[in-house]
């Protein structure tokens, strides 16, 4: 079976990719140091685990040892707000994670494909559904080290003859179980759990588009085997903050308690078009109703 590498496969999201490819019997190797977010509890021998930081230069030669077929490059710091407040610091680690991950794969000849996951947010504001070959115009910290890694794809491809070696993955807002408390849905759970209330950033009229993290692997694995180039994954479905916490008292039937909070520079609006993954083959397992319950009353 083909051997991949999951950088930040203990994370929130790619934990469920790393469970999910170990379920199809492929050979997972996950790089991830453990830092805020991550899920150490799942790590047993059905993978290799490497505890390590991506942004450490020896992190080159644990993928060059390794040799994998696949690479699914994760590992981040995503805070949004860490950014805002140490802006430096984010940057110069998620480039360096960046810069290794391109500088391994460009050494390994038999390499079939790095996947670099990005982020709707290297958009910034939209004022309609971003198509994949639109400008990026990032407008945080957290999101310019994002829109690093996909000009590197693209310069990395065309320096060193990796035409079809490489893709890219942007996706809309995910939630779903492990999700910490420093997102919006993670604090809704936890509010509606423990009774405390939560942040309402910029009044609550900022719009994101939500997909449910089970939807995120079978996403991967269509890109790693027919993609080429960059790809939304998103259910195009979308709301405001206030919109989304009256949802969630819908379905849980509790009174969510907010206050106000203003992030500097936050944008409004993210929306992207999804109809290239789509064409690709893509059909999500859970809408986000469908999502929104099962996390919800979980």
């Amino acid at each position: 079976m083909p051997k991949i590498i999951i950088t930040g496969g203990l994370g929130f999201i790619f934990s469920h990719v790393t469970e999910y490819f170990v379920k199809k019997g492929w050979n997972v190797v996950v790089i991830d140091n453990q830092s805020a977010g991550s899920h150490p509890e799942i790590i047993n021998e059905s993978f290799k685990y490497h505890n390590a930081d991506m942004s450490k230069p020896e992190a080159v030669g644990i993928i060059l040892r390794e040799r994998p077929d696949y690479i699914v490059h994760a590992a981040a710091n995503s805070d949004v707000d860490h950014s805002i407040k140490e802006p430096g610091k984010m940057i110069l680690e998620n480039v360096a994670m960046n810069v290794n991950v391109f500088e391994a794969a460009r050494q390994l000849p038999d390499l079939k494909k790095v996947l670099y996951i990005s982020t709707d947010e290297v958009y910034g504001e939209c004022d309609h559904k971003m198509r994949e070959d639109e400008a990026l115009s990032p407008r945080n910290p957290y999101s310019s080290s994002k829109a690093t890694g996909s000009l590197m794809r693209i310069a990395y491809e065309n320096t060193y003859n990796m035409k079809g070696k490489t893709a890219e993955m942007r996706s809309s807002n995910v939630f779903g179980p492990r999700q910490d408390e420093r997102k919006v849905l993670g604090a809704l759970k936890a509010a509606i759990k423990n009774g405390n209330s939560i942040p309402l950033y910029n009044e609550g009229k900022g719009f994101r588009e939500f997909i449910y993290v089970k939807n995120i692997p079978p996403a991967v694995e269509l890109i790693l085997e027919k993609g080429d180039g960059v790809y939304n994954v998103t259910l195009n479905e979308g709301f405001t903050i206030s919109e989304l916490i009256g949802m969630s008292e819908k379905v849980t039937d509790k009174k969510l308690e907010t206050y106000p909070y203003n992030r500097p520079g936050m944008d409004m609006k993210y929306e992207i078009d999804s109809a290239k993954i789509r064409a690709l083959g893509w059909k999500p397992i859970y809408t986000f109703e469908e999502g929104l319950k099962e996390y919800l009353t979980d």
